[in-house]
């Protein structure tokens, strides 16, 4: 690996690169990272042995597939969100309150 001089600190030279999330993008994460919460909260009802195991193997595996369950919940489901973000933003430029 070459590593080559910069005249910009390492964290312009990131930040110059990155790009900003939309508000549609980031209202998905947020209803994926909700929906994924209900359902911990869920299964903390649940009596008996996980699906995955005991240990820290199962509670890996556990999460993964909660995480997964969540993206494709947040996904088919519309939480609103985005349409409330939108609908603030909305009114802050208009200079509603």
């Amino acid at each position: 690996m070459k590593i080559l001089p910069t005249n910009q600190p390492i964290a312009l030279t990131r930040a110059a690169t990155h790009r900003e999330p939309t508000v549609a993008e980031v209202s998905d994460q947020f209803e994926t990272l909700l929906t994924h919460q209900i359902l911990q909260e869920l299964q903390k009802g649940l009596e008996g042995e996980s699906l995955f195991g005991d240990g820290v193997e199962g509670n890996t595996l556990g999460a993964v597939a909660q995480w997964e369950l969540a993206e494709k919940l947040a996904g088919s489901l519309d939480l609103g969100i985005l349409a409330q973000l939108r609908t603030a933003e909305n009114t802050e430029q208009r200079g509603d309150k």
